[in-house]
């Protein structure tokens, strides 16, 4: 196993991504153009490693919600890990990060500073337990009103097949939500995602690689308990150079 405890961000990863990875998200603010909501987002960086270090600086660019434009230089060794990074707004927001752990168990924690008033805008914690059969995190984030355990089970490599789950409770509502997950891989370029959650949402997913460097996105969401019960269809389009 990995010394090197990676990044905050890679604190209860494998579960999140499962969960929520590349499903019909927008970001808060987005283009509209009758029934459709459309946004574009950039990301790419380089990375420079050294035997037992790793420096990666990232650029981070989305459109229309630029609140998100980001520089971020990751520096990552054995046994601990830290970014900094910087929002490309006119009020930009300054972010620390940093992991301690010896890859078995990481703890670490995740602050913003807005520059232009001084007010913390985020302080994030948590932990996370790393074995071959299971990976699990403990989270608080939101100013320590919402609490999430992750986990996540590896079950085929070879046909990317997992299961993860989450357990989130927010103090102030008093709400629990479990959500459950799974994905596979029926063909190499090929992979199915789905959840459901204890609230009444559902989502699926569906992603295919269509030539070497695209990969084509779809993905519906709905909830079950909505009196409305409107369903959404998102799909996107991804380019890797």
């Amino acid at each position: 196993m990995s010394k090197q405890p990676g990044i905050y961000s890679d604190i209860g990863k494998d579960a999140t991504d499962l969960l929520y990875g590349d499903y019909n998200m927008q970001p808060p603010i987005c283009y509209h153009f009758n029934w459709l909501d459309w946004s574009l987002n950039l990301s790419g960086g380089v990375r420079a490693s050294v035997p037992g270090q790793e420096i990666r600086t990232l650029l981070k660019f989305y459109l229309p919600y630029q609140r998100s434009n980001k520089v971020e230089l990751q520096y990552l060794r054995d046994y601990f890990g830290y970014t900094a990074g910087i929002s490309l707004t006119k009020s930009p927001l300054i972010s620390f990060s940093g992991v301690i752990g010896n890859g078995f168990f990481n703890t670490g924690a995740d602050i913003s500073i807005d520059a232009e008033t001084d007010i913390l805008a985020k302080c994030d914690a948590g932990l996370s337990f790393n074995t071959d059969i299971l990976t699990a995190s403990l989270t608080l984030s939101d100013k320590a009103d919402t609490l999430r355990a992750h986990a996540y089970r590896q079950i085929q490599p070879l046909t990317h097949t997992g299961i993860a789950a989450e357990l989130m409770h927010q103090f102030s509502s008093k709400q629990t939500t479990l959500t459950l997950g799974a994905q596979h891989s029926p063909f190499p370029f090929m992979l199915i995602k789905a959840r459901a959650a204890s609230d009444g949402s559902l989502a699926t997913l569906f992603q295919h690689d269509l030539l070497s460097r695209f990969c084509l996105t779809i993905g519906a969401e709905m909830n079950v308990m909505d009196a409305i019960n409107t369903a959404s269809l998102g799909v996107s389009l991804s380019l890797k150079v």
